[in-house]
């Protein structure tokens, strides 16, 4: 199972953030260059995210670091809609046993049932509601 590790230094942090901003700002540079509008539009829109995000953290602020990350995919889901599409799987057990798992990634949320009608209800619920 992997496993991942949070880190809690602020120093740490900021150490990576500025390096992300590096590595964007050149990109950014190769991009107005190649005068691709799309690819530019989108790494400005990066370009302050990042640069909001490591404000925040020189002054320790996770609150506000929860919400770029949460504009950032939001941003990033929205240019890419299949992102945001139900994964629906269905699976049966050596006994004929169904078995339905729905995961939406734009939320996070998943169900896993045995139930086809409570799989269908959870979906307009928290799908088509949204």
């Amino acid at each position: 199972m992997p496993t991942s590790t949070l880190i809690n230094d602020p120093a740490l942090k900021l150490k990576h953030l500025s390096s992300m901003v590096a590595s964007l700002s050149h990109r950014l540079e190769v991009a107005r260059a190649s005068h691709n509008v799309q690819l530019t539009a989108l790494l400005e829109r990066e370009y302050e995210q990042l640069t909001v995000e490591q404000k925040a953290v020189s002054f320790g602020s996770s609150s506000v670091m929860k919400a770029w990350f949460q504009r950032l995919w939001n941003n990033l889901a929205d240019t890419m809609p299949s992102l945001y599409q139900l994964q629906i799987t269905q699976t049966i057990d050596d006994n004929g046993h169904e078995c339905w798992s729905v995961y939406y990634p734009k939320t996070g949320q998943r169900l896993v049932t045995e139930s086809e009608a409570e799989m269908q209800i959870w979906i307009k619920q928290n799908y088509w509601a949204v």
